[in-house]
């Protein structure tokens, strides 16, 4: 699927994403009672393309000896988990998508942490897309998540560590289908 396609299927994606009873339940399914907390920080968008991922790796496991599926699953629902922090809208994901499409080197330029009036609110929200991964890590660990799990949060956008793990290599392919 070319880029604009794939782009536009996710902002509309996301502008009408809505949680289901069914992605309740598997949220209920693999997370724990922190490991949920945490998940509901997420804005339901966030939350929606977790669980897309989520499924999506369900069905990509092909019944591997080699993968720890609930692990698998569990970091595909709390990959973006670092996106919960701060003003983070879809039209300042669709801001970021266009300005790194454009000149990655200025998305990386304007990407600065802070709170204020668009300017600013989108800088943050700039950096928040680019250190989300390592964001997300430190919630998981900052509420006494460590391990595997934390791994796979903060590689998730990492192709070069993926020949080292079954989890993060079906991670990344999920989450770029999502």
């Amino acid at each position: 699927m070319n880029t604009t396609l794939k782009r536009s299927r996710q902002f509309f994606q996301a502008l009408f994403a809505k949680m289901e009873p069914k992605d309740h339940a598997m949220v209920e399914q693999y997370l724990d009672e922190t490991e949920k907390e945490l998940f509901y920080r997420m804005a339901p968008a966030v939350q929606k393309h977790c669980v897309n991922v989520a499924e999506t790796v369900s069905g990509m496991d092909g019944g591997r000896p080699d993968l720890n599926r609930r692990l698998l699953i569990k970091a595909a629902l709390l990959h973006d988990l670092g996106k919960s922090g701060g003003d983070f809208t879809l039209l300042d994901r669709v801001w970021y998508v266009l300005v790194k499409k454009i000149s990655p080197r200025l998305a990386l330029k304007l990407a600065k942490p802070g709170k204020g009036r668009f300017l600013a609110r989108l800088r943050n929200a700039f950096y928040i897309h680019l250190n989300h991964a390592e964001m997300g890590a430190s919630l998981l660990r900052n509420s006494g998540l460590k391990g595997e799990l934390v791994y796979l949060v903060r590689n998730h956008h990492n192709d070069g560590l993926a020949s080292g793990s079954p989890e993060l290599e079906l991670l990344i392919q999920a989450d770029e289908l999502n």
